[in-house]
């Protein structure tokens, strides 16, 4: 019964910290207001596996491991704070072209999911997260089938909450209200995405 109590916990825990707003949330938002709802949810799968790629990095002691060699630390730091300045660098574009242009239909989704995963693989504070939430939700003497469990249950609540901002966002209405204010949103996301990626390149993490 304790175990069951412990891991609805962990679950909530990862809720709250998976939905909070971010990069990844923000980015998830805007692709679907902007490109539509396939491009929403292929951006979204994209991240949610980037998520759990971390997570089970992180249940097999890749922090620990990471510590011992700064350097790689450093390069993954840096990689994405380099990806994050990039994303500002693209809001920002959008943000000071009066028309937008649409890509064209053939190329438009093609790397969308790989995008995804980059924006969450090449940010290391998703795998102190990550390390955070298996040192709260998974008790020393757990069995392998307790971290099995978890690391599912985040993985579906992940698609459920990532796919589900996708849908939401892709909707006639949001992305038409999208459209309207395209200028001031890219605006206000180039800035978000800039400070991100600052504040992660001069970071101590």
């Amino acid at each position: 019964m304790d175990s069951i109590i412990n891991l609805v916990m962990t679950y909530v825990f990862f809720l709250v910290a998976a939905g909070s707003p971010g990069p990844a949330t923000l980015a998830i938002m805007a692709t679907s207001a902007t490109m539509g709802r396939k491009a929403g949810v292929l951006f979204a799968l994209g991240v949610v596996n980037g998520s759990i790629i971390w997570g089970m990095l992180a249940a097999f002691g890749l922090l620990a491991i990471l510590s011992q060699f700064a350097w790689a630390f450093m390069v993954l730091k840096f990689a994405g704070g380099a990806y994050l300045l990039w994303m500002a660098s693209k809001a920002l574009r959008v943000a000071l072209t009066p028309d937008a242009k649409p890509r064209p239909p053939e190329t438009r989704h093609k790397y969308l999911y790989l995008q995804g995963m980059a924006l969450h693989l090449t940010n290391p504070k998703a795998l102190l997260s990550w390390s955070a939430i298996i040192a709260f939700g998974v008790p020393k003497d757990a069995p392998a089938g307790y971290l099995i469990a978890l690391l599912i249950g985040c993985a579906v609540m992940a698609s459920l909450l990532f796919i589900g901002y996708a849908m939401l966002f892709s909707t006639p209405r949001m992305m038409a209200g999208y459209q309207r204010l395209r200028r001031k949103i890219n605006g206000i996301l180039a800035a978000v995405f800039g400070l991100a990626g600052i504040k992660l390149l001069t970071s101590n993490v």
